[in-house]
């Protein structure tokens, strides 16, 4: 797997190298709901975009500030004006989902940076809690129906791009950096299959532990920059890998951890179970792929190494031999801590 992340990987600490001449404006925008900032610290897990808690004495907000470069990738060259469809997507959640999703509280063009409720009431993300202790079936049922109602209320809503632009980027960041990254003909094949299934609608792109809390009984969803037009299935399969990856060292928690977070969730349209559901599987396998070979993106270890090599050979000789399900992904998973 992959080794932690370097000081050079990690986000800048000094918000104001990284705004320039735009802080004061940034800053006045927190004071109005923190009141007089008091301390501004990084916060851990932003790839794309930086991401601060700025916290006065009247509580904390968090900015997001988008640059020319990948934050954590800096090989990867960016529009910082893509900001704006975040925004909208944040915007467009928070409206139809205010408890799922972070208000913003005010957006900064020139700045390219927003600035938003903090949904973490903690101040920790799911997977520093996951980094500690296994997940309860009470939150993989809550996030099985937390996203269920996040693909009922985006449901026939327009793309978020104008002009093609969610095709494109489907197909070169949700497939290119995460199921084709494997270079595995399975893979490319679930690419197709998932374009040809009905109900293609706005969907996350990219729910996984560090990008959500479950903290206080609460469920809140961040980071929506890679929100676009899609099939369900694949926020589904997505967030069904990261569940196997943070508990591969724990596979008896596997299978009821699992069963309670599918059991809960409903996609739209008529009923698919998901335990002879093919597709969820290999997409499933696809993703744990891309996050146990990391091609592109970096993800810290959830595991040993050789445990986390087992599972990477496994997975691939599951996509080689074909059809398996789920429960042959979650057995394949369980059986990558012994060899």
């Amino acid at each position: 797997m992959t080794a932690p992340p370097t000081l050079k990987d990690t986000p800048p600490t000094d918000l104001g190298t990284l705004l320039g001449p735009h802080l004061r404006p940034v800053l006045a925008a927190c004071r109005l709901y923190t009141g007089r900032p008091t301390r501004v610290e990084a916060c851990t897990g932003g790839t794309v975009s930086h991401v601060f808690r700025v916290t006065g004495d009247r509580g904390s907000v968090i900015v997001k500030v988008r640059g020319p470069r990948f934050a954590r990738l800096a090989h990867i060259a960016t529009d910082p004006a893509l900001i704006a469809v975040e925004h909208r997507a944040l915007a467009l959640h928070h409206r139809l989902l205010p408890d799922l999703f972070p208000k913003v509280l005010a957006f900064l063009p020139a700045a390219h940076a927003m600035v938003m409720t903090d949904v973490f009431p903690d101040g920790r993300s799911w997977r520093e809690h996951l980094d500690q202790r296994p997940a309860t079936a009470e939150e993989c049922a809550r996030l099985g129906t937390a996203l269920s109602r996040v693909h009922q209320a985006t449901t026939g809503l327009p793309p978020l791009r104008d002009g093609g632009g969610d095709d494109r980027f489907r197909a070169e960041h949700a497939y290119g950096y995460s199921l084709r990254a494997a270079g595995h003909r399975a893979l490319d094949e679930a690419c197709r299959h998932l374009d040809a299934l009905p109900g293609q609608q706005l969907i996350l792109g990219d729910i996984c532990p560090k990008n959500l809390s479950l903290a206080a009984g609460k469920t809140a969803f961040v980071d929506l920059d890679n929100v676009h037009t899609g099939a369900p299935l694949f926020d589904l399969g997505y967030l069904l890998a990261h569940l196997v990856l943070h508990h591969i060292a724990r596979p008896d928690h596997l299978r009821p951890l699992a069963t309670a977070f599918l059991d809960a969730y409903r996609l739209p349209g008529p009923p698919r179970p998901w335990r002879g559901n093919g597709l969820l599987a290999t997409v499933a396998a696809g993703i744990l792929l891309y996050r146990l070979e990391a091609r592109t993106v970096p993800y810290p270890p959830t595991a040993p190494p050789g445990t986390a090599a087992r599972l990477r050979r496994r997975v691939r000789q599951l996509l080689d031999t074909r059809p398996f399900t789920v429960q042959d992904v979650l057995e394949a998973a369980e059986g990558a801590v012994n060899g």
